[in-house]
């Protein structure tokens, strides 16, 4: 309904100006008649109260003495030759208990008023005061006084009868007024909407003429406002449409990509406009290619493929954009990045396809590179981190082989001087199992680092933290590190298990190196949580931090401050390549200071989010 009202309206701007103009009209002599019989309700309601107070007053001074000398005879024509004047409803005269003496309704004397307005009149001040009133009448109550001694109360109610026609007169009057003003209004917005549109009406014309293509067209219209301006400016835009043609197709020449257009609906795929680049990519000049299909200036593969893609676009008529090795006539197998979207006619019909090609095999041959040395960075890393895990595995299984050896002795010795007890049989082959499946364990976690494939599957991030934890085991406890862990609920994230492992390693490793150099108690936290819809792993030691100007490079590759027997630099740069470029998050290393059981401490802070999918 909104919308159709809005519709209505915003058709025309001459349907604006009446409707605009004639709602001010109504709106304005509104405002006017409702002011006006409000201020005239105030004026009439002020006088009537006045008179009816006065009468009031009246009636109380001509009724003293026969109150005073109880002469109900006399107060009943005092009544009577009041209750003629115009408005009069009733008339009464009370004692001061409140018993009608006289009254206009001769059945009502002798009786007493008992509600509670007039009771609470009786004790009320000695004034003039009004007892009820409401949109039909008023009434009103003054004291009889003989002297200073009071008596008790003359009550006279007027209708409101008179005030409330004449308001009605003036509403009506003022309605009629109203409807005058908006027609009026009305016919004068009519006259004045035709010559304000009557030249718009002629620009909108030229503008048609213009669309179909009549660009010496004009409005000329000799009016000096501001429609006239409008007309003289559109003129002057129509002088320059050419000209700005002109300036397009230049533009479009200047274009390093390759920019152009085929035409499917009045021909088959026939070139009707490129640029200077798609000219001197395809080593032909436009006059050779204008006119010509694919199939005129590509080999038929190309040719053909470049045609379904065309007829794909054009049965979607959405834009697409793909990446295309295609051959060109120059013989060169090239990498084009193409943007078709459809092209359509001044009057909206598909006319054929516009596309925009940029040569990117330089860019792919350099991106490939890139990977390729990333590629190589990466098992550069892998190859430290495995060298480090397995002097890690040695110092993990020195103990468990220990207790496998002190125990296969000791089943051996007993059994020789008879002393092997089933009870010992049985607890030395438990423990035996029990190292031997550590042993196994340990094995199955360092074999699925090496051999963990790059596989995108949502896992537990704790589980995997804990496998990471198992694989540093021996050198944490060879190096005395106290672990600190403060893990949320289990959080599942999707990304690469493995890979974060090897980025959880790889800043153990870094912490680990500084943190053994220190003397008192070694300590490395881990916390998880999630915020935001994002899982966030914080890693941090009480090492002392990392000096300032080192900072800023920590994540460059072959950045180490360490000599070059002990590290190549390529740890913290793959961890910043996989976390932000592979895993799509981000890894932030910062130095804090902190207090942990009441000691202070400041070390390196390395905190990782990841999307959760």
């Amino acid at each position: 309904m909104i919308t159709a009202i809005k519709n209505f309206y915003t058709a025309s701007i001459k349907r604006q100006l009446i409707l605009g103009i004639a709602l001010v009209h109504a709106v304005m002599m509104s405002i006017f008649v409702v002011d006006l019989v409000e201020n005239e309700r105030s004026f009439l309601i002020e006088q009537h109260n006045k008179k009816a107070k006065s009468l009031s007053k009246t009636l109380a001074s001509t009724s003293n003495s026969w109150v005073l000398a109880n002469d109900f005879i006399g107060l009943a024509e005092v009544v009577s030759s009041l209750e003629h004047y115009p408005g009069v409803q009733y008339i009464m005269v009370t004692d001061l208990q409140g018993q009608v003496l006289a009254h206009t309704d001769k059945k009502l004397v002798g009786k007493y008023i008992s509600d509670n307005k007039s009771v609470g009149i009786f004790k009320g001040s000695l004034e003039t005061k009004t007892v009820f009133e409401n949109s039909n009448f008023i009434d009103v109550a003054s004291p009889i006084l003989r002297d200073t001694q009071h008596i008790g109360w003359a009550r006279i109610a007027l209708s409101k009868d008179e005030i409330n026609k004449g308001l009605y007169n003036v509403t009506i009057d003022g309605i009629i007024y109203t409807f005058i003003a908006i027609l009026v209004g009305v016919i004068f917005a009519y006259f004045m909407a035709q010559g304000v549109t009557q030249g718009i009406y002629k620009i909108i014309k030229t503008i048609k003429q213009a669309k179909q293509g009549d660009h010496n067209s004009r409005s000329s219209l000799k009016r000096k406002d501001e429609i006239g301006t409008l007309s003289k400016e559109f003129d002057n835009m129509l002088q320059k449409l050419s000209a700005q043609n002109r300036l397009i197709n230049s533009v479009i020449d200047s274009s390093p990509d390759m920019i152009f257009y085929k035409d499917y609906y009045n021909f088959d795929g026939v070139y009707i406009g490129c640029n200077n680049s798609f000219s001197e990519f395809v080593g032909k000049s436009k006059e050779e290619i204008l006119g010509k299909t694919d199939f005129d200036i590509f080999d038929k593969e190309t040719a053909e493929f470049f045609r379904v893609k065309d007829k794909e676009m054009l049965k979607m008529k959405e834009s697409n954009s793909n990446e295309e090795w295609v051959k060109y006539p120059t013989g060169d197998d090239v990498l084009l990045d193409t943007l078709k979207t459809p092209l359509y006619n001044y009057d909206k019909s598909l006319l054929g396809v516009l596309g925009i090609s940029r040569d990117i095999t330089e860019k792919y041959n350099t991106q490939k590179e890139i990977e390729n040395k990333n590629k190589i960075l990466f098992e550069q890393s892998k190859h430290a981190a495995m060298g480090e895990m397995i002097g890690n595995i040695a110092h993990q299984w020195r103990q468990p082989l220990s207790v496998i050896s002190t125990g296969a002795t000791g089943l051996k010795f007993g059994k020789e001087f008879g002393e092997l007890s089933d009870e010992f049989f049985n607890d030395t082959c438990d423990a035996i199992n029990n190292n031997a499946q550590y042993l196994s364990k340990t094995i199955d976690d360092f074999r699925d680092f090496i051999k963990g494939e790059r596989k995108k599957v949502v896992f537990d991030l704790n589980e995997d933290i804990n496998s990471f934890l198992h694989l540093v085991e021996g050198s944490i406890k060879n190096n005395n590190i106290n672990l600190i862990e403060d893990y949320e609920k289990p959080i599942r994230i999707n990304s690469y298990p493995n890979e974060l492992i090897q980025c959880f390693i790889n800043i153990f490793n870094n912490s680990k190196d500084v943190l053994k150099d220190i003397d008192t108690d070694r300590y490395f936290f881990i916390t998880t949580k999630t915020k935001n819809e994002k899982a966030v792993i914080s890693f941090k030691d009480n090492a002392g931090g990392i000096p300032d100007d080192v900072l800023p490079h920590i994540f460059e590759p072959y950045f180490t401050t360490k000599h070059k027997t002990q590290g190549t630099g390529l740890g913290l740069s793959m961890t910043y390549n996989l976390i932000v470029e592979g895993m799509g998050g981000t890894i932030e290393v910062a130095n804090v200071s902190y207090e942990y059981q009441q000691k202070s401490y400041k070390g390196a802070s390395f905190t990782i989010t990841l999307p959760l999918s």
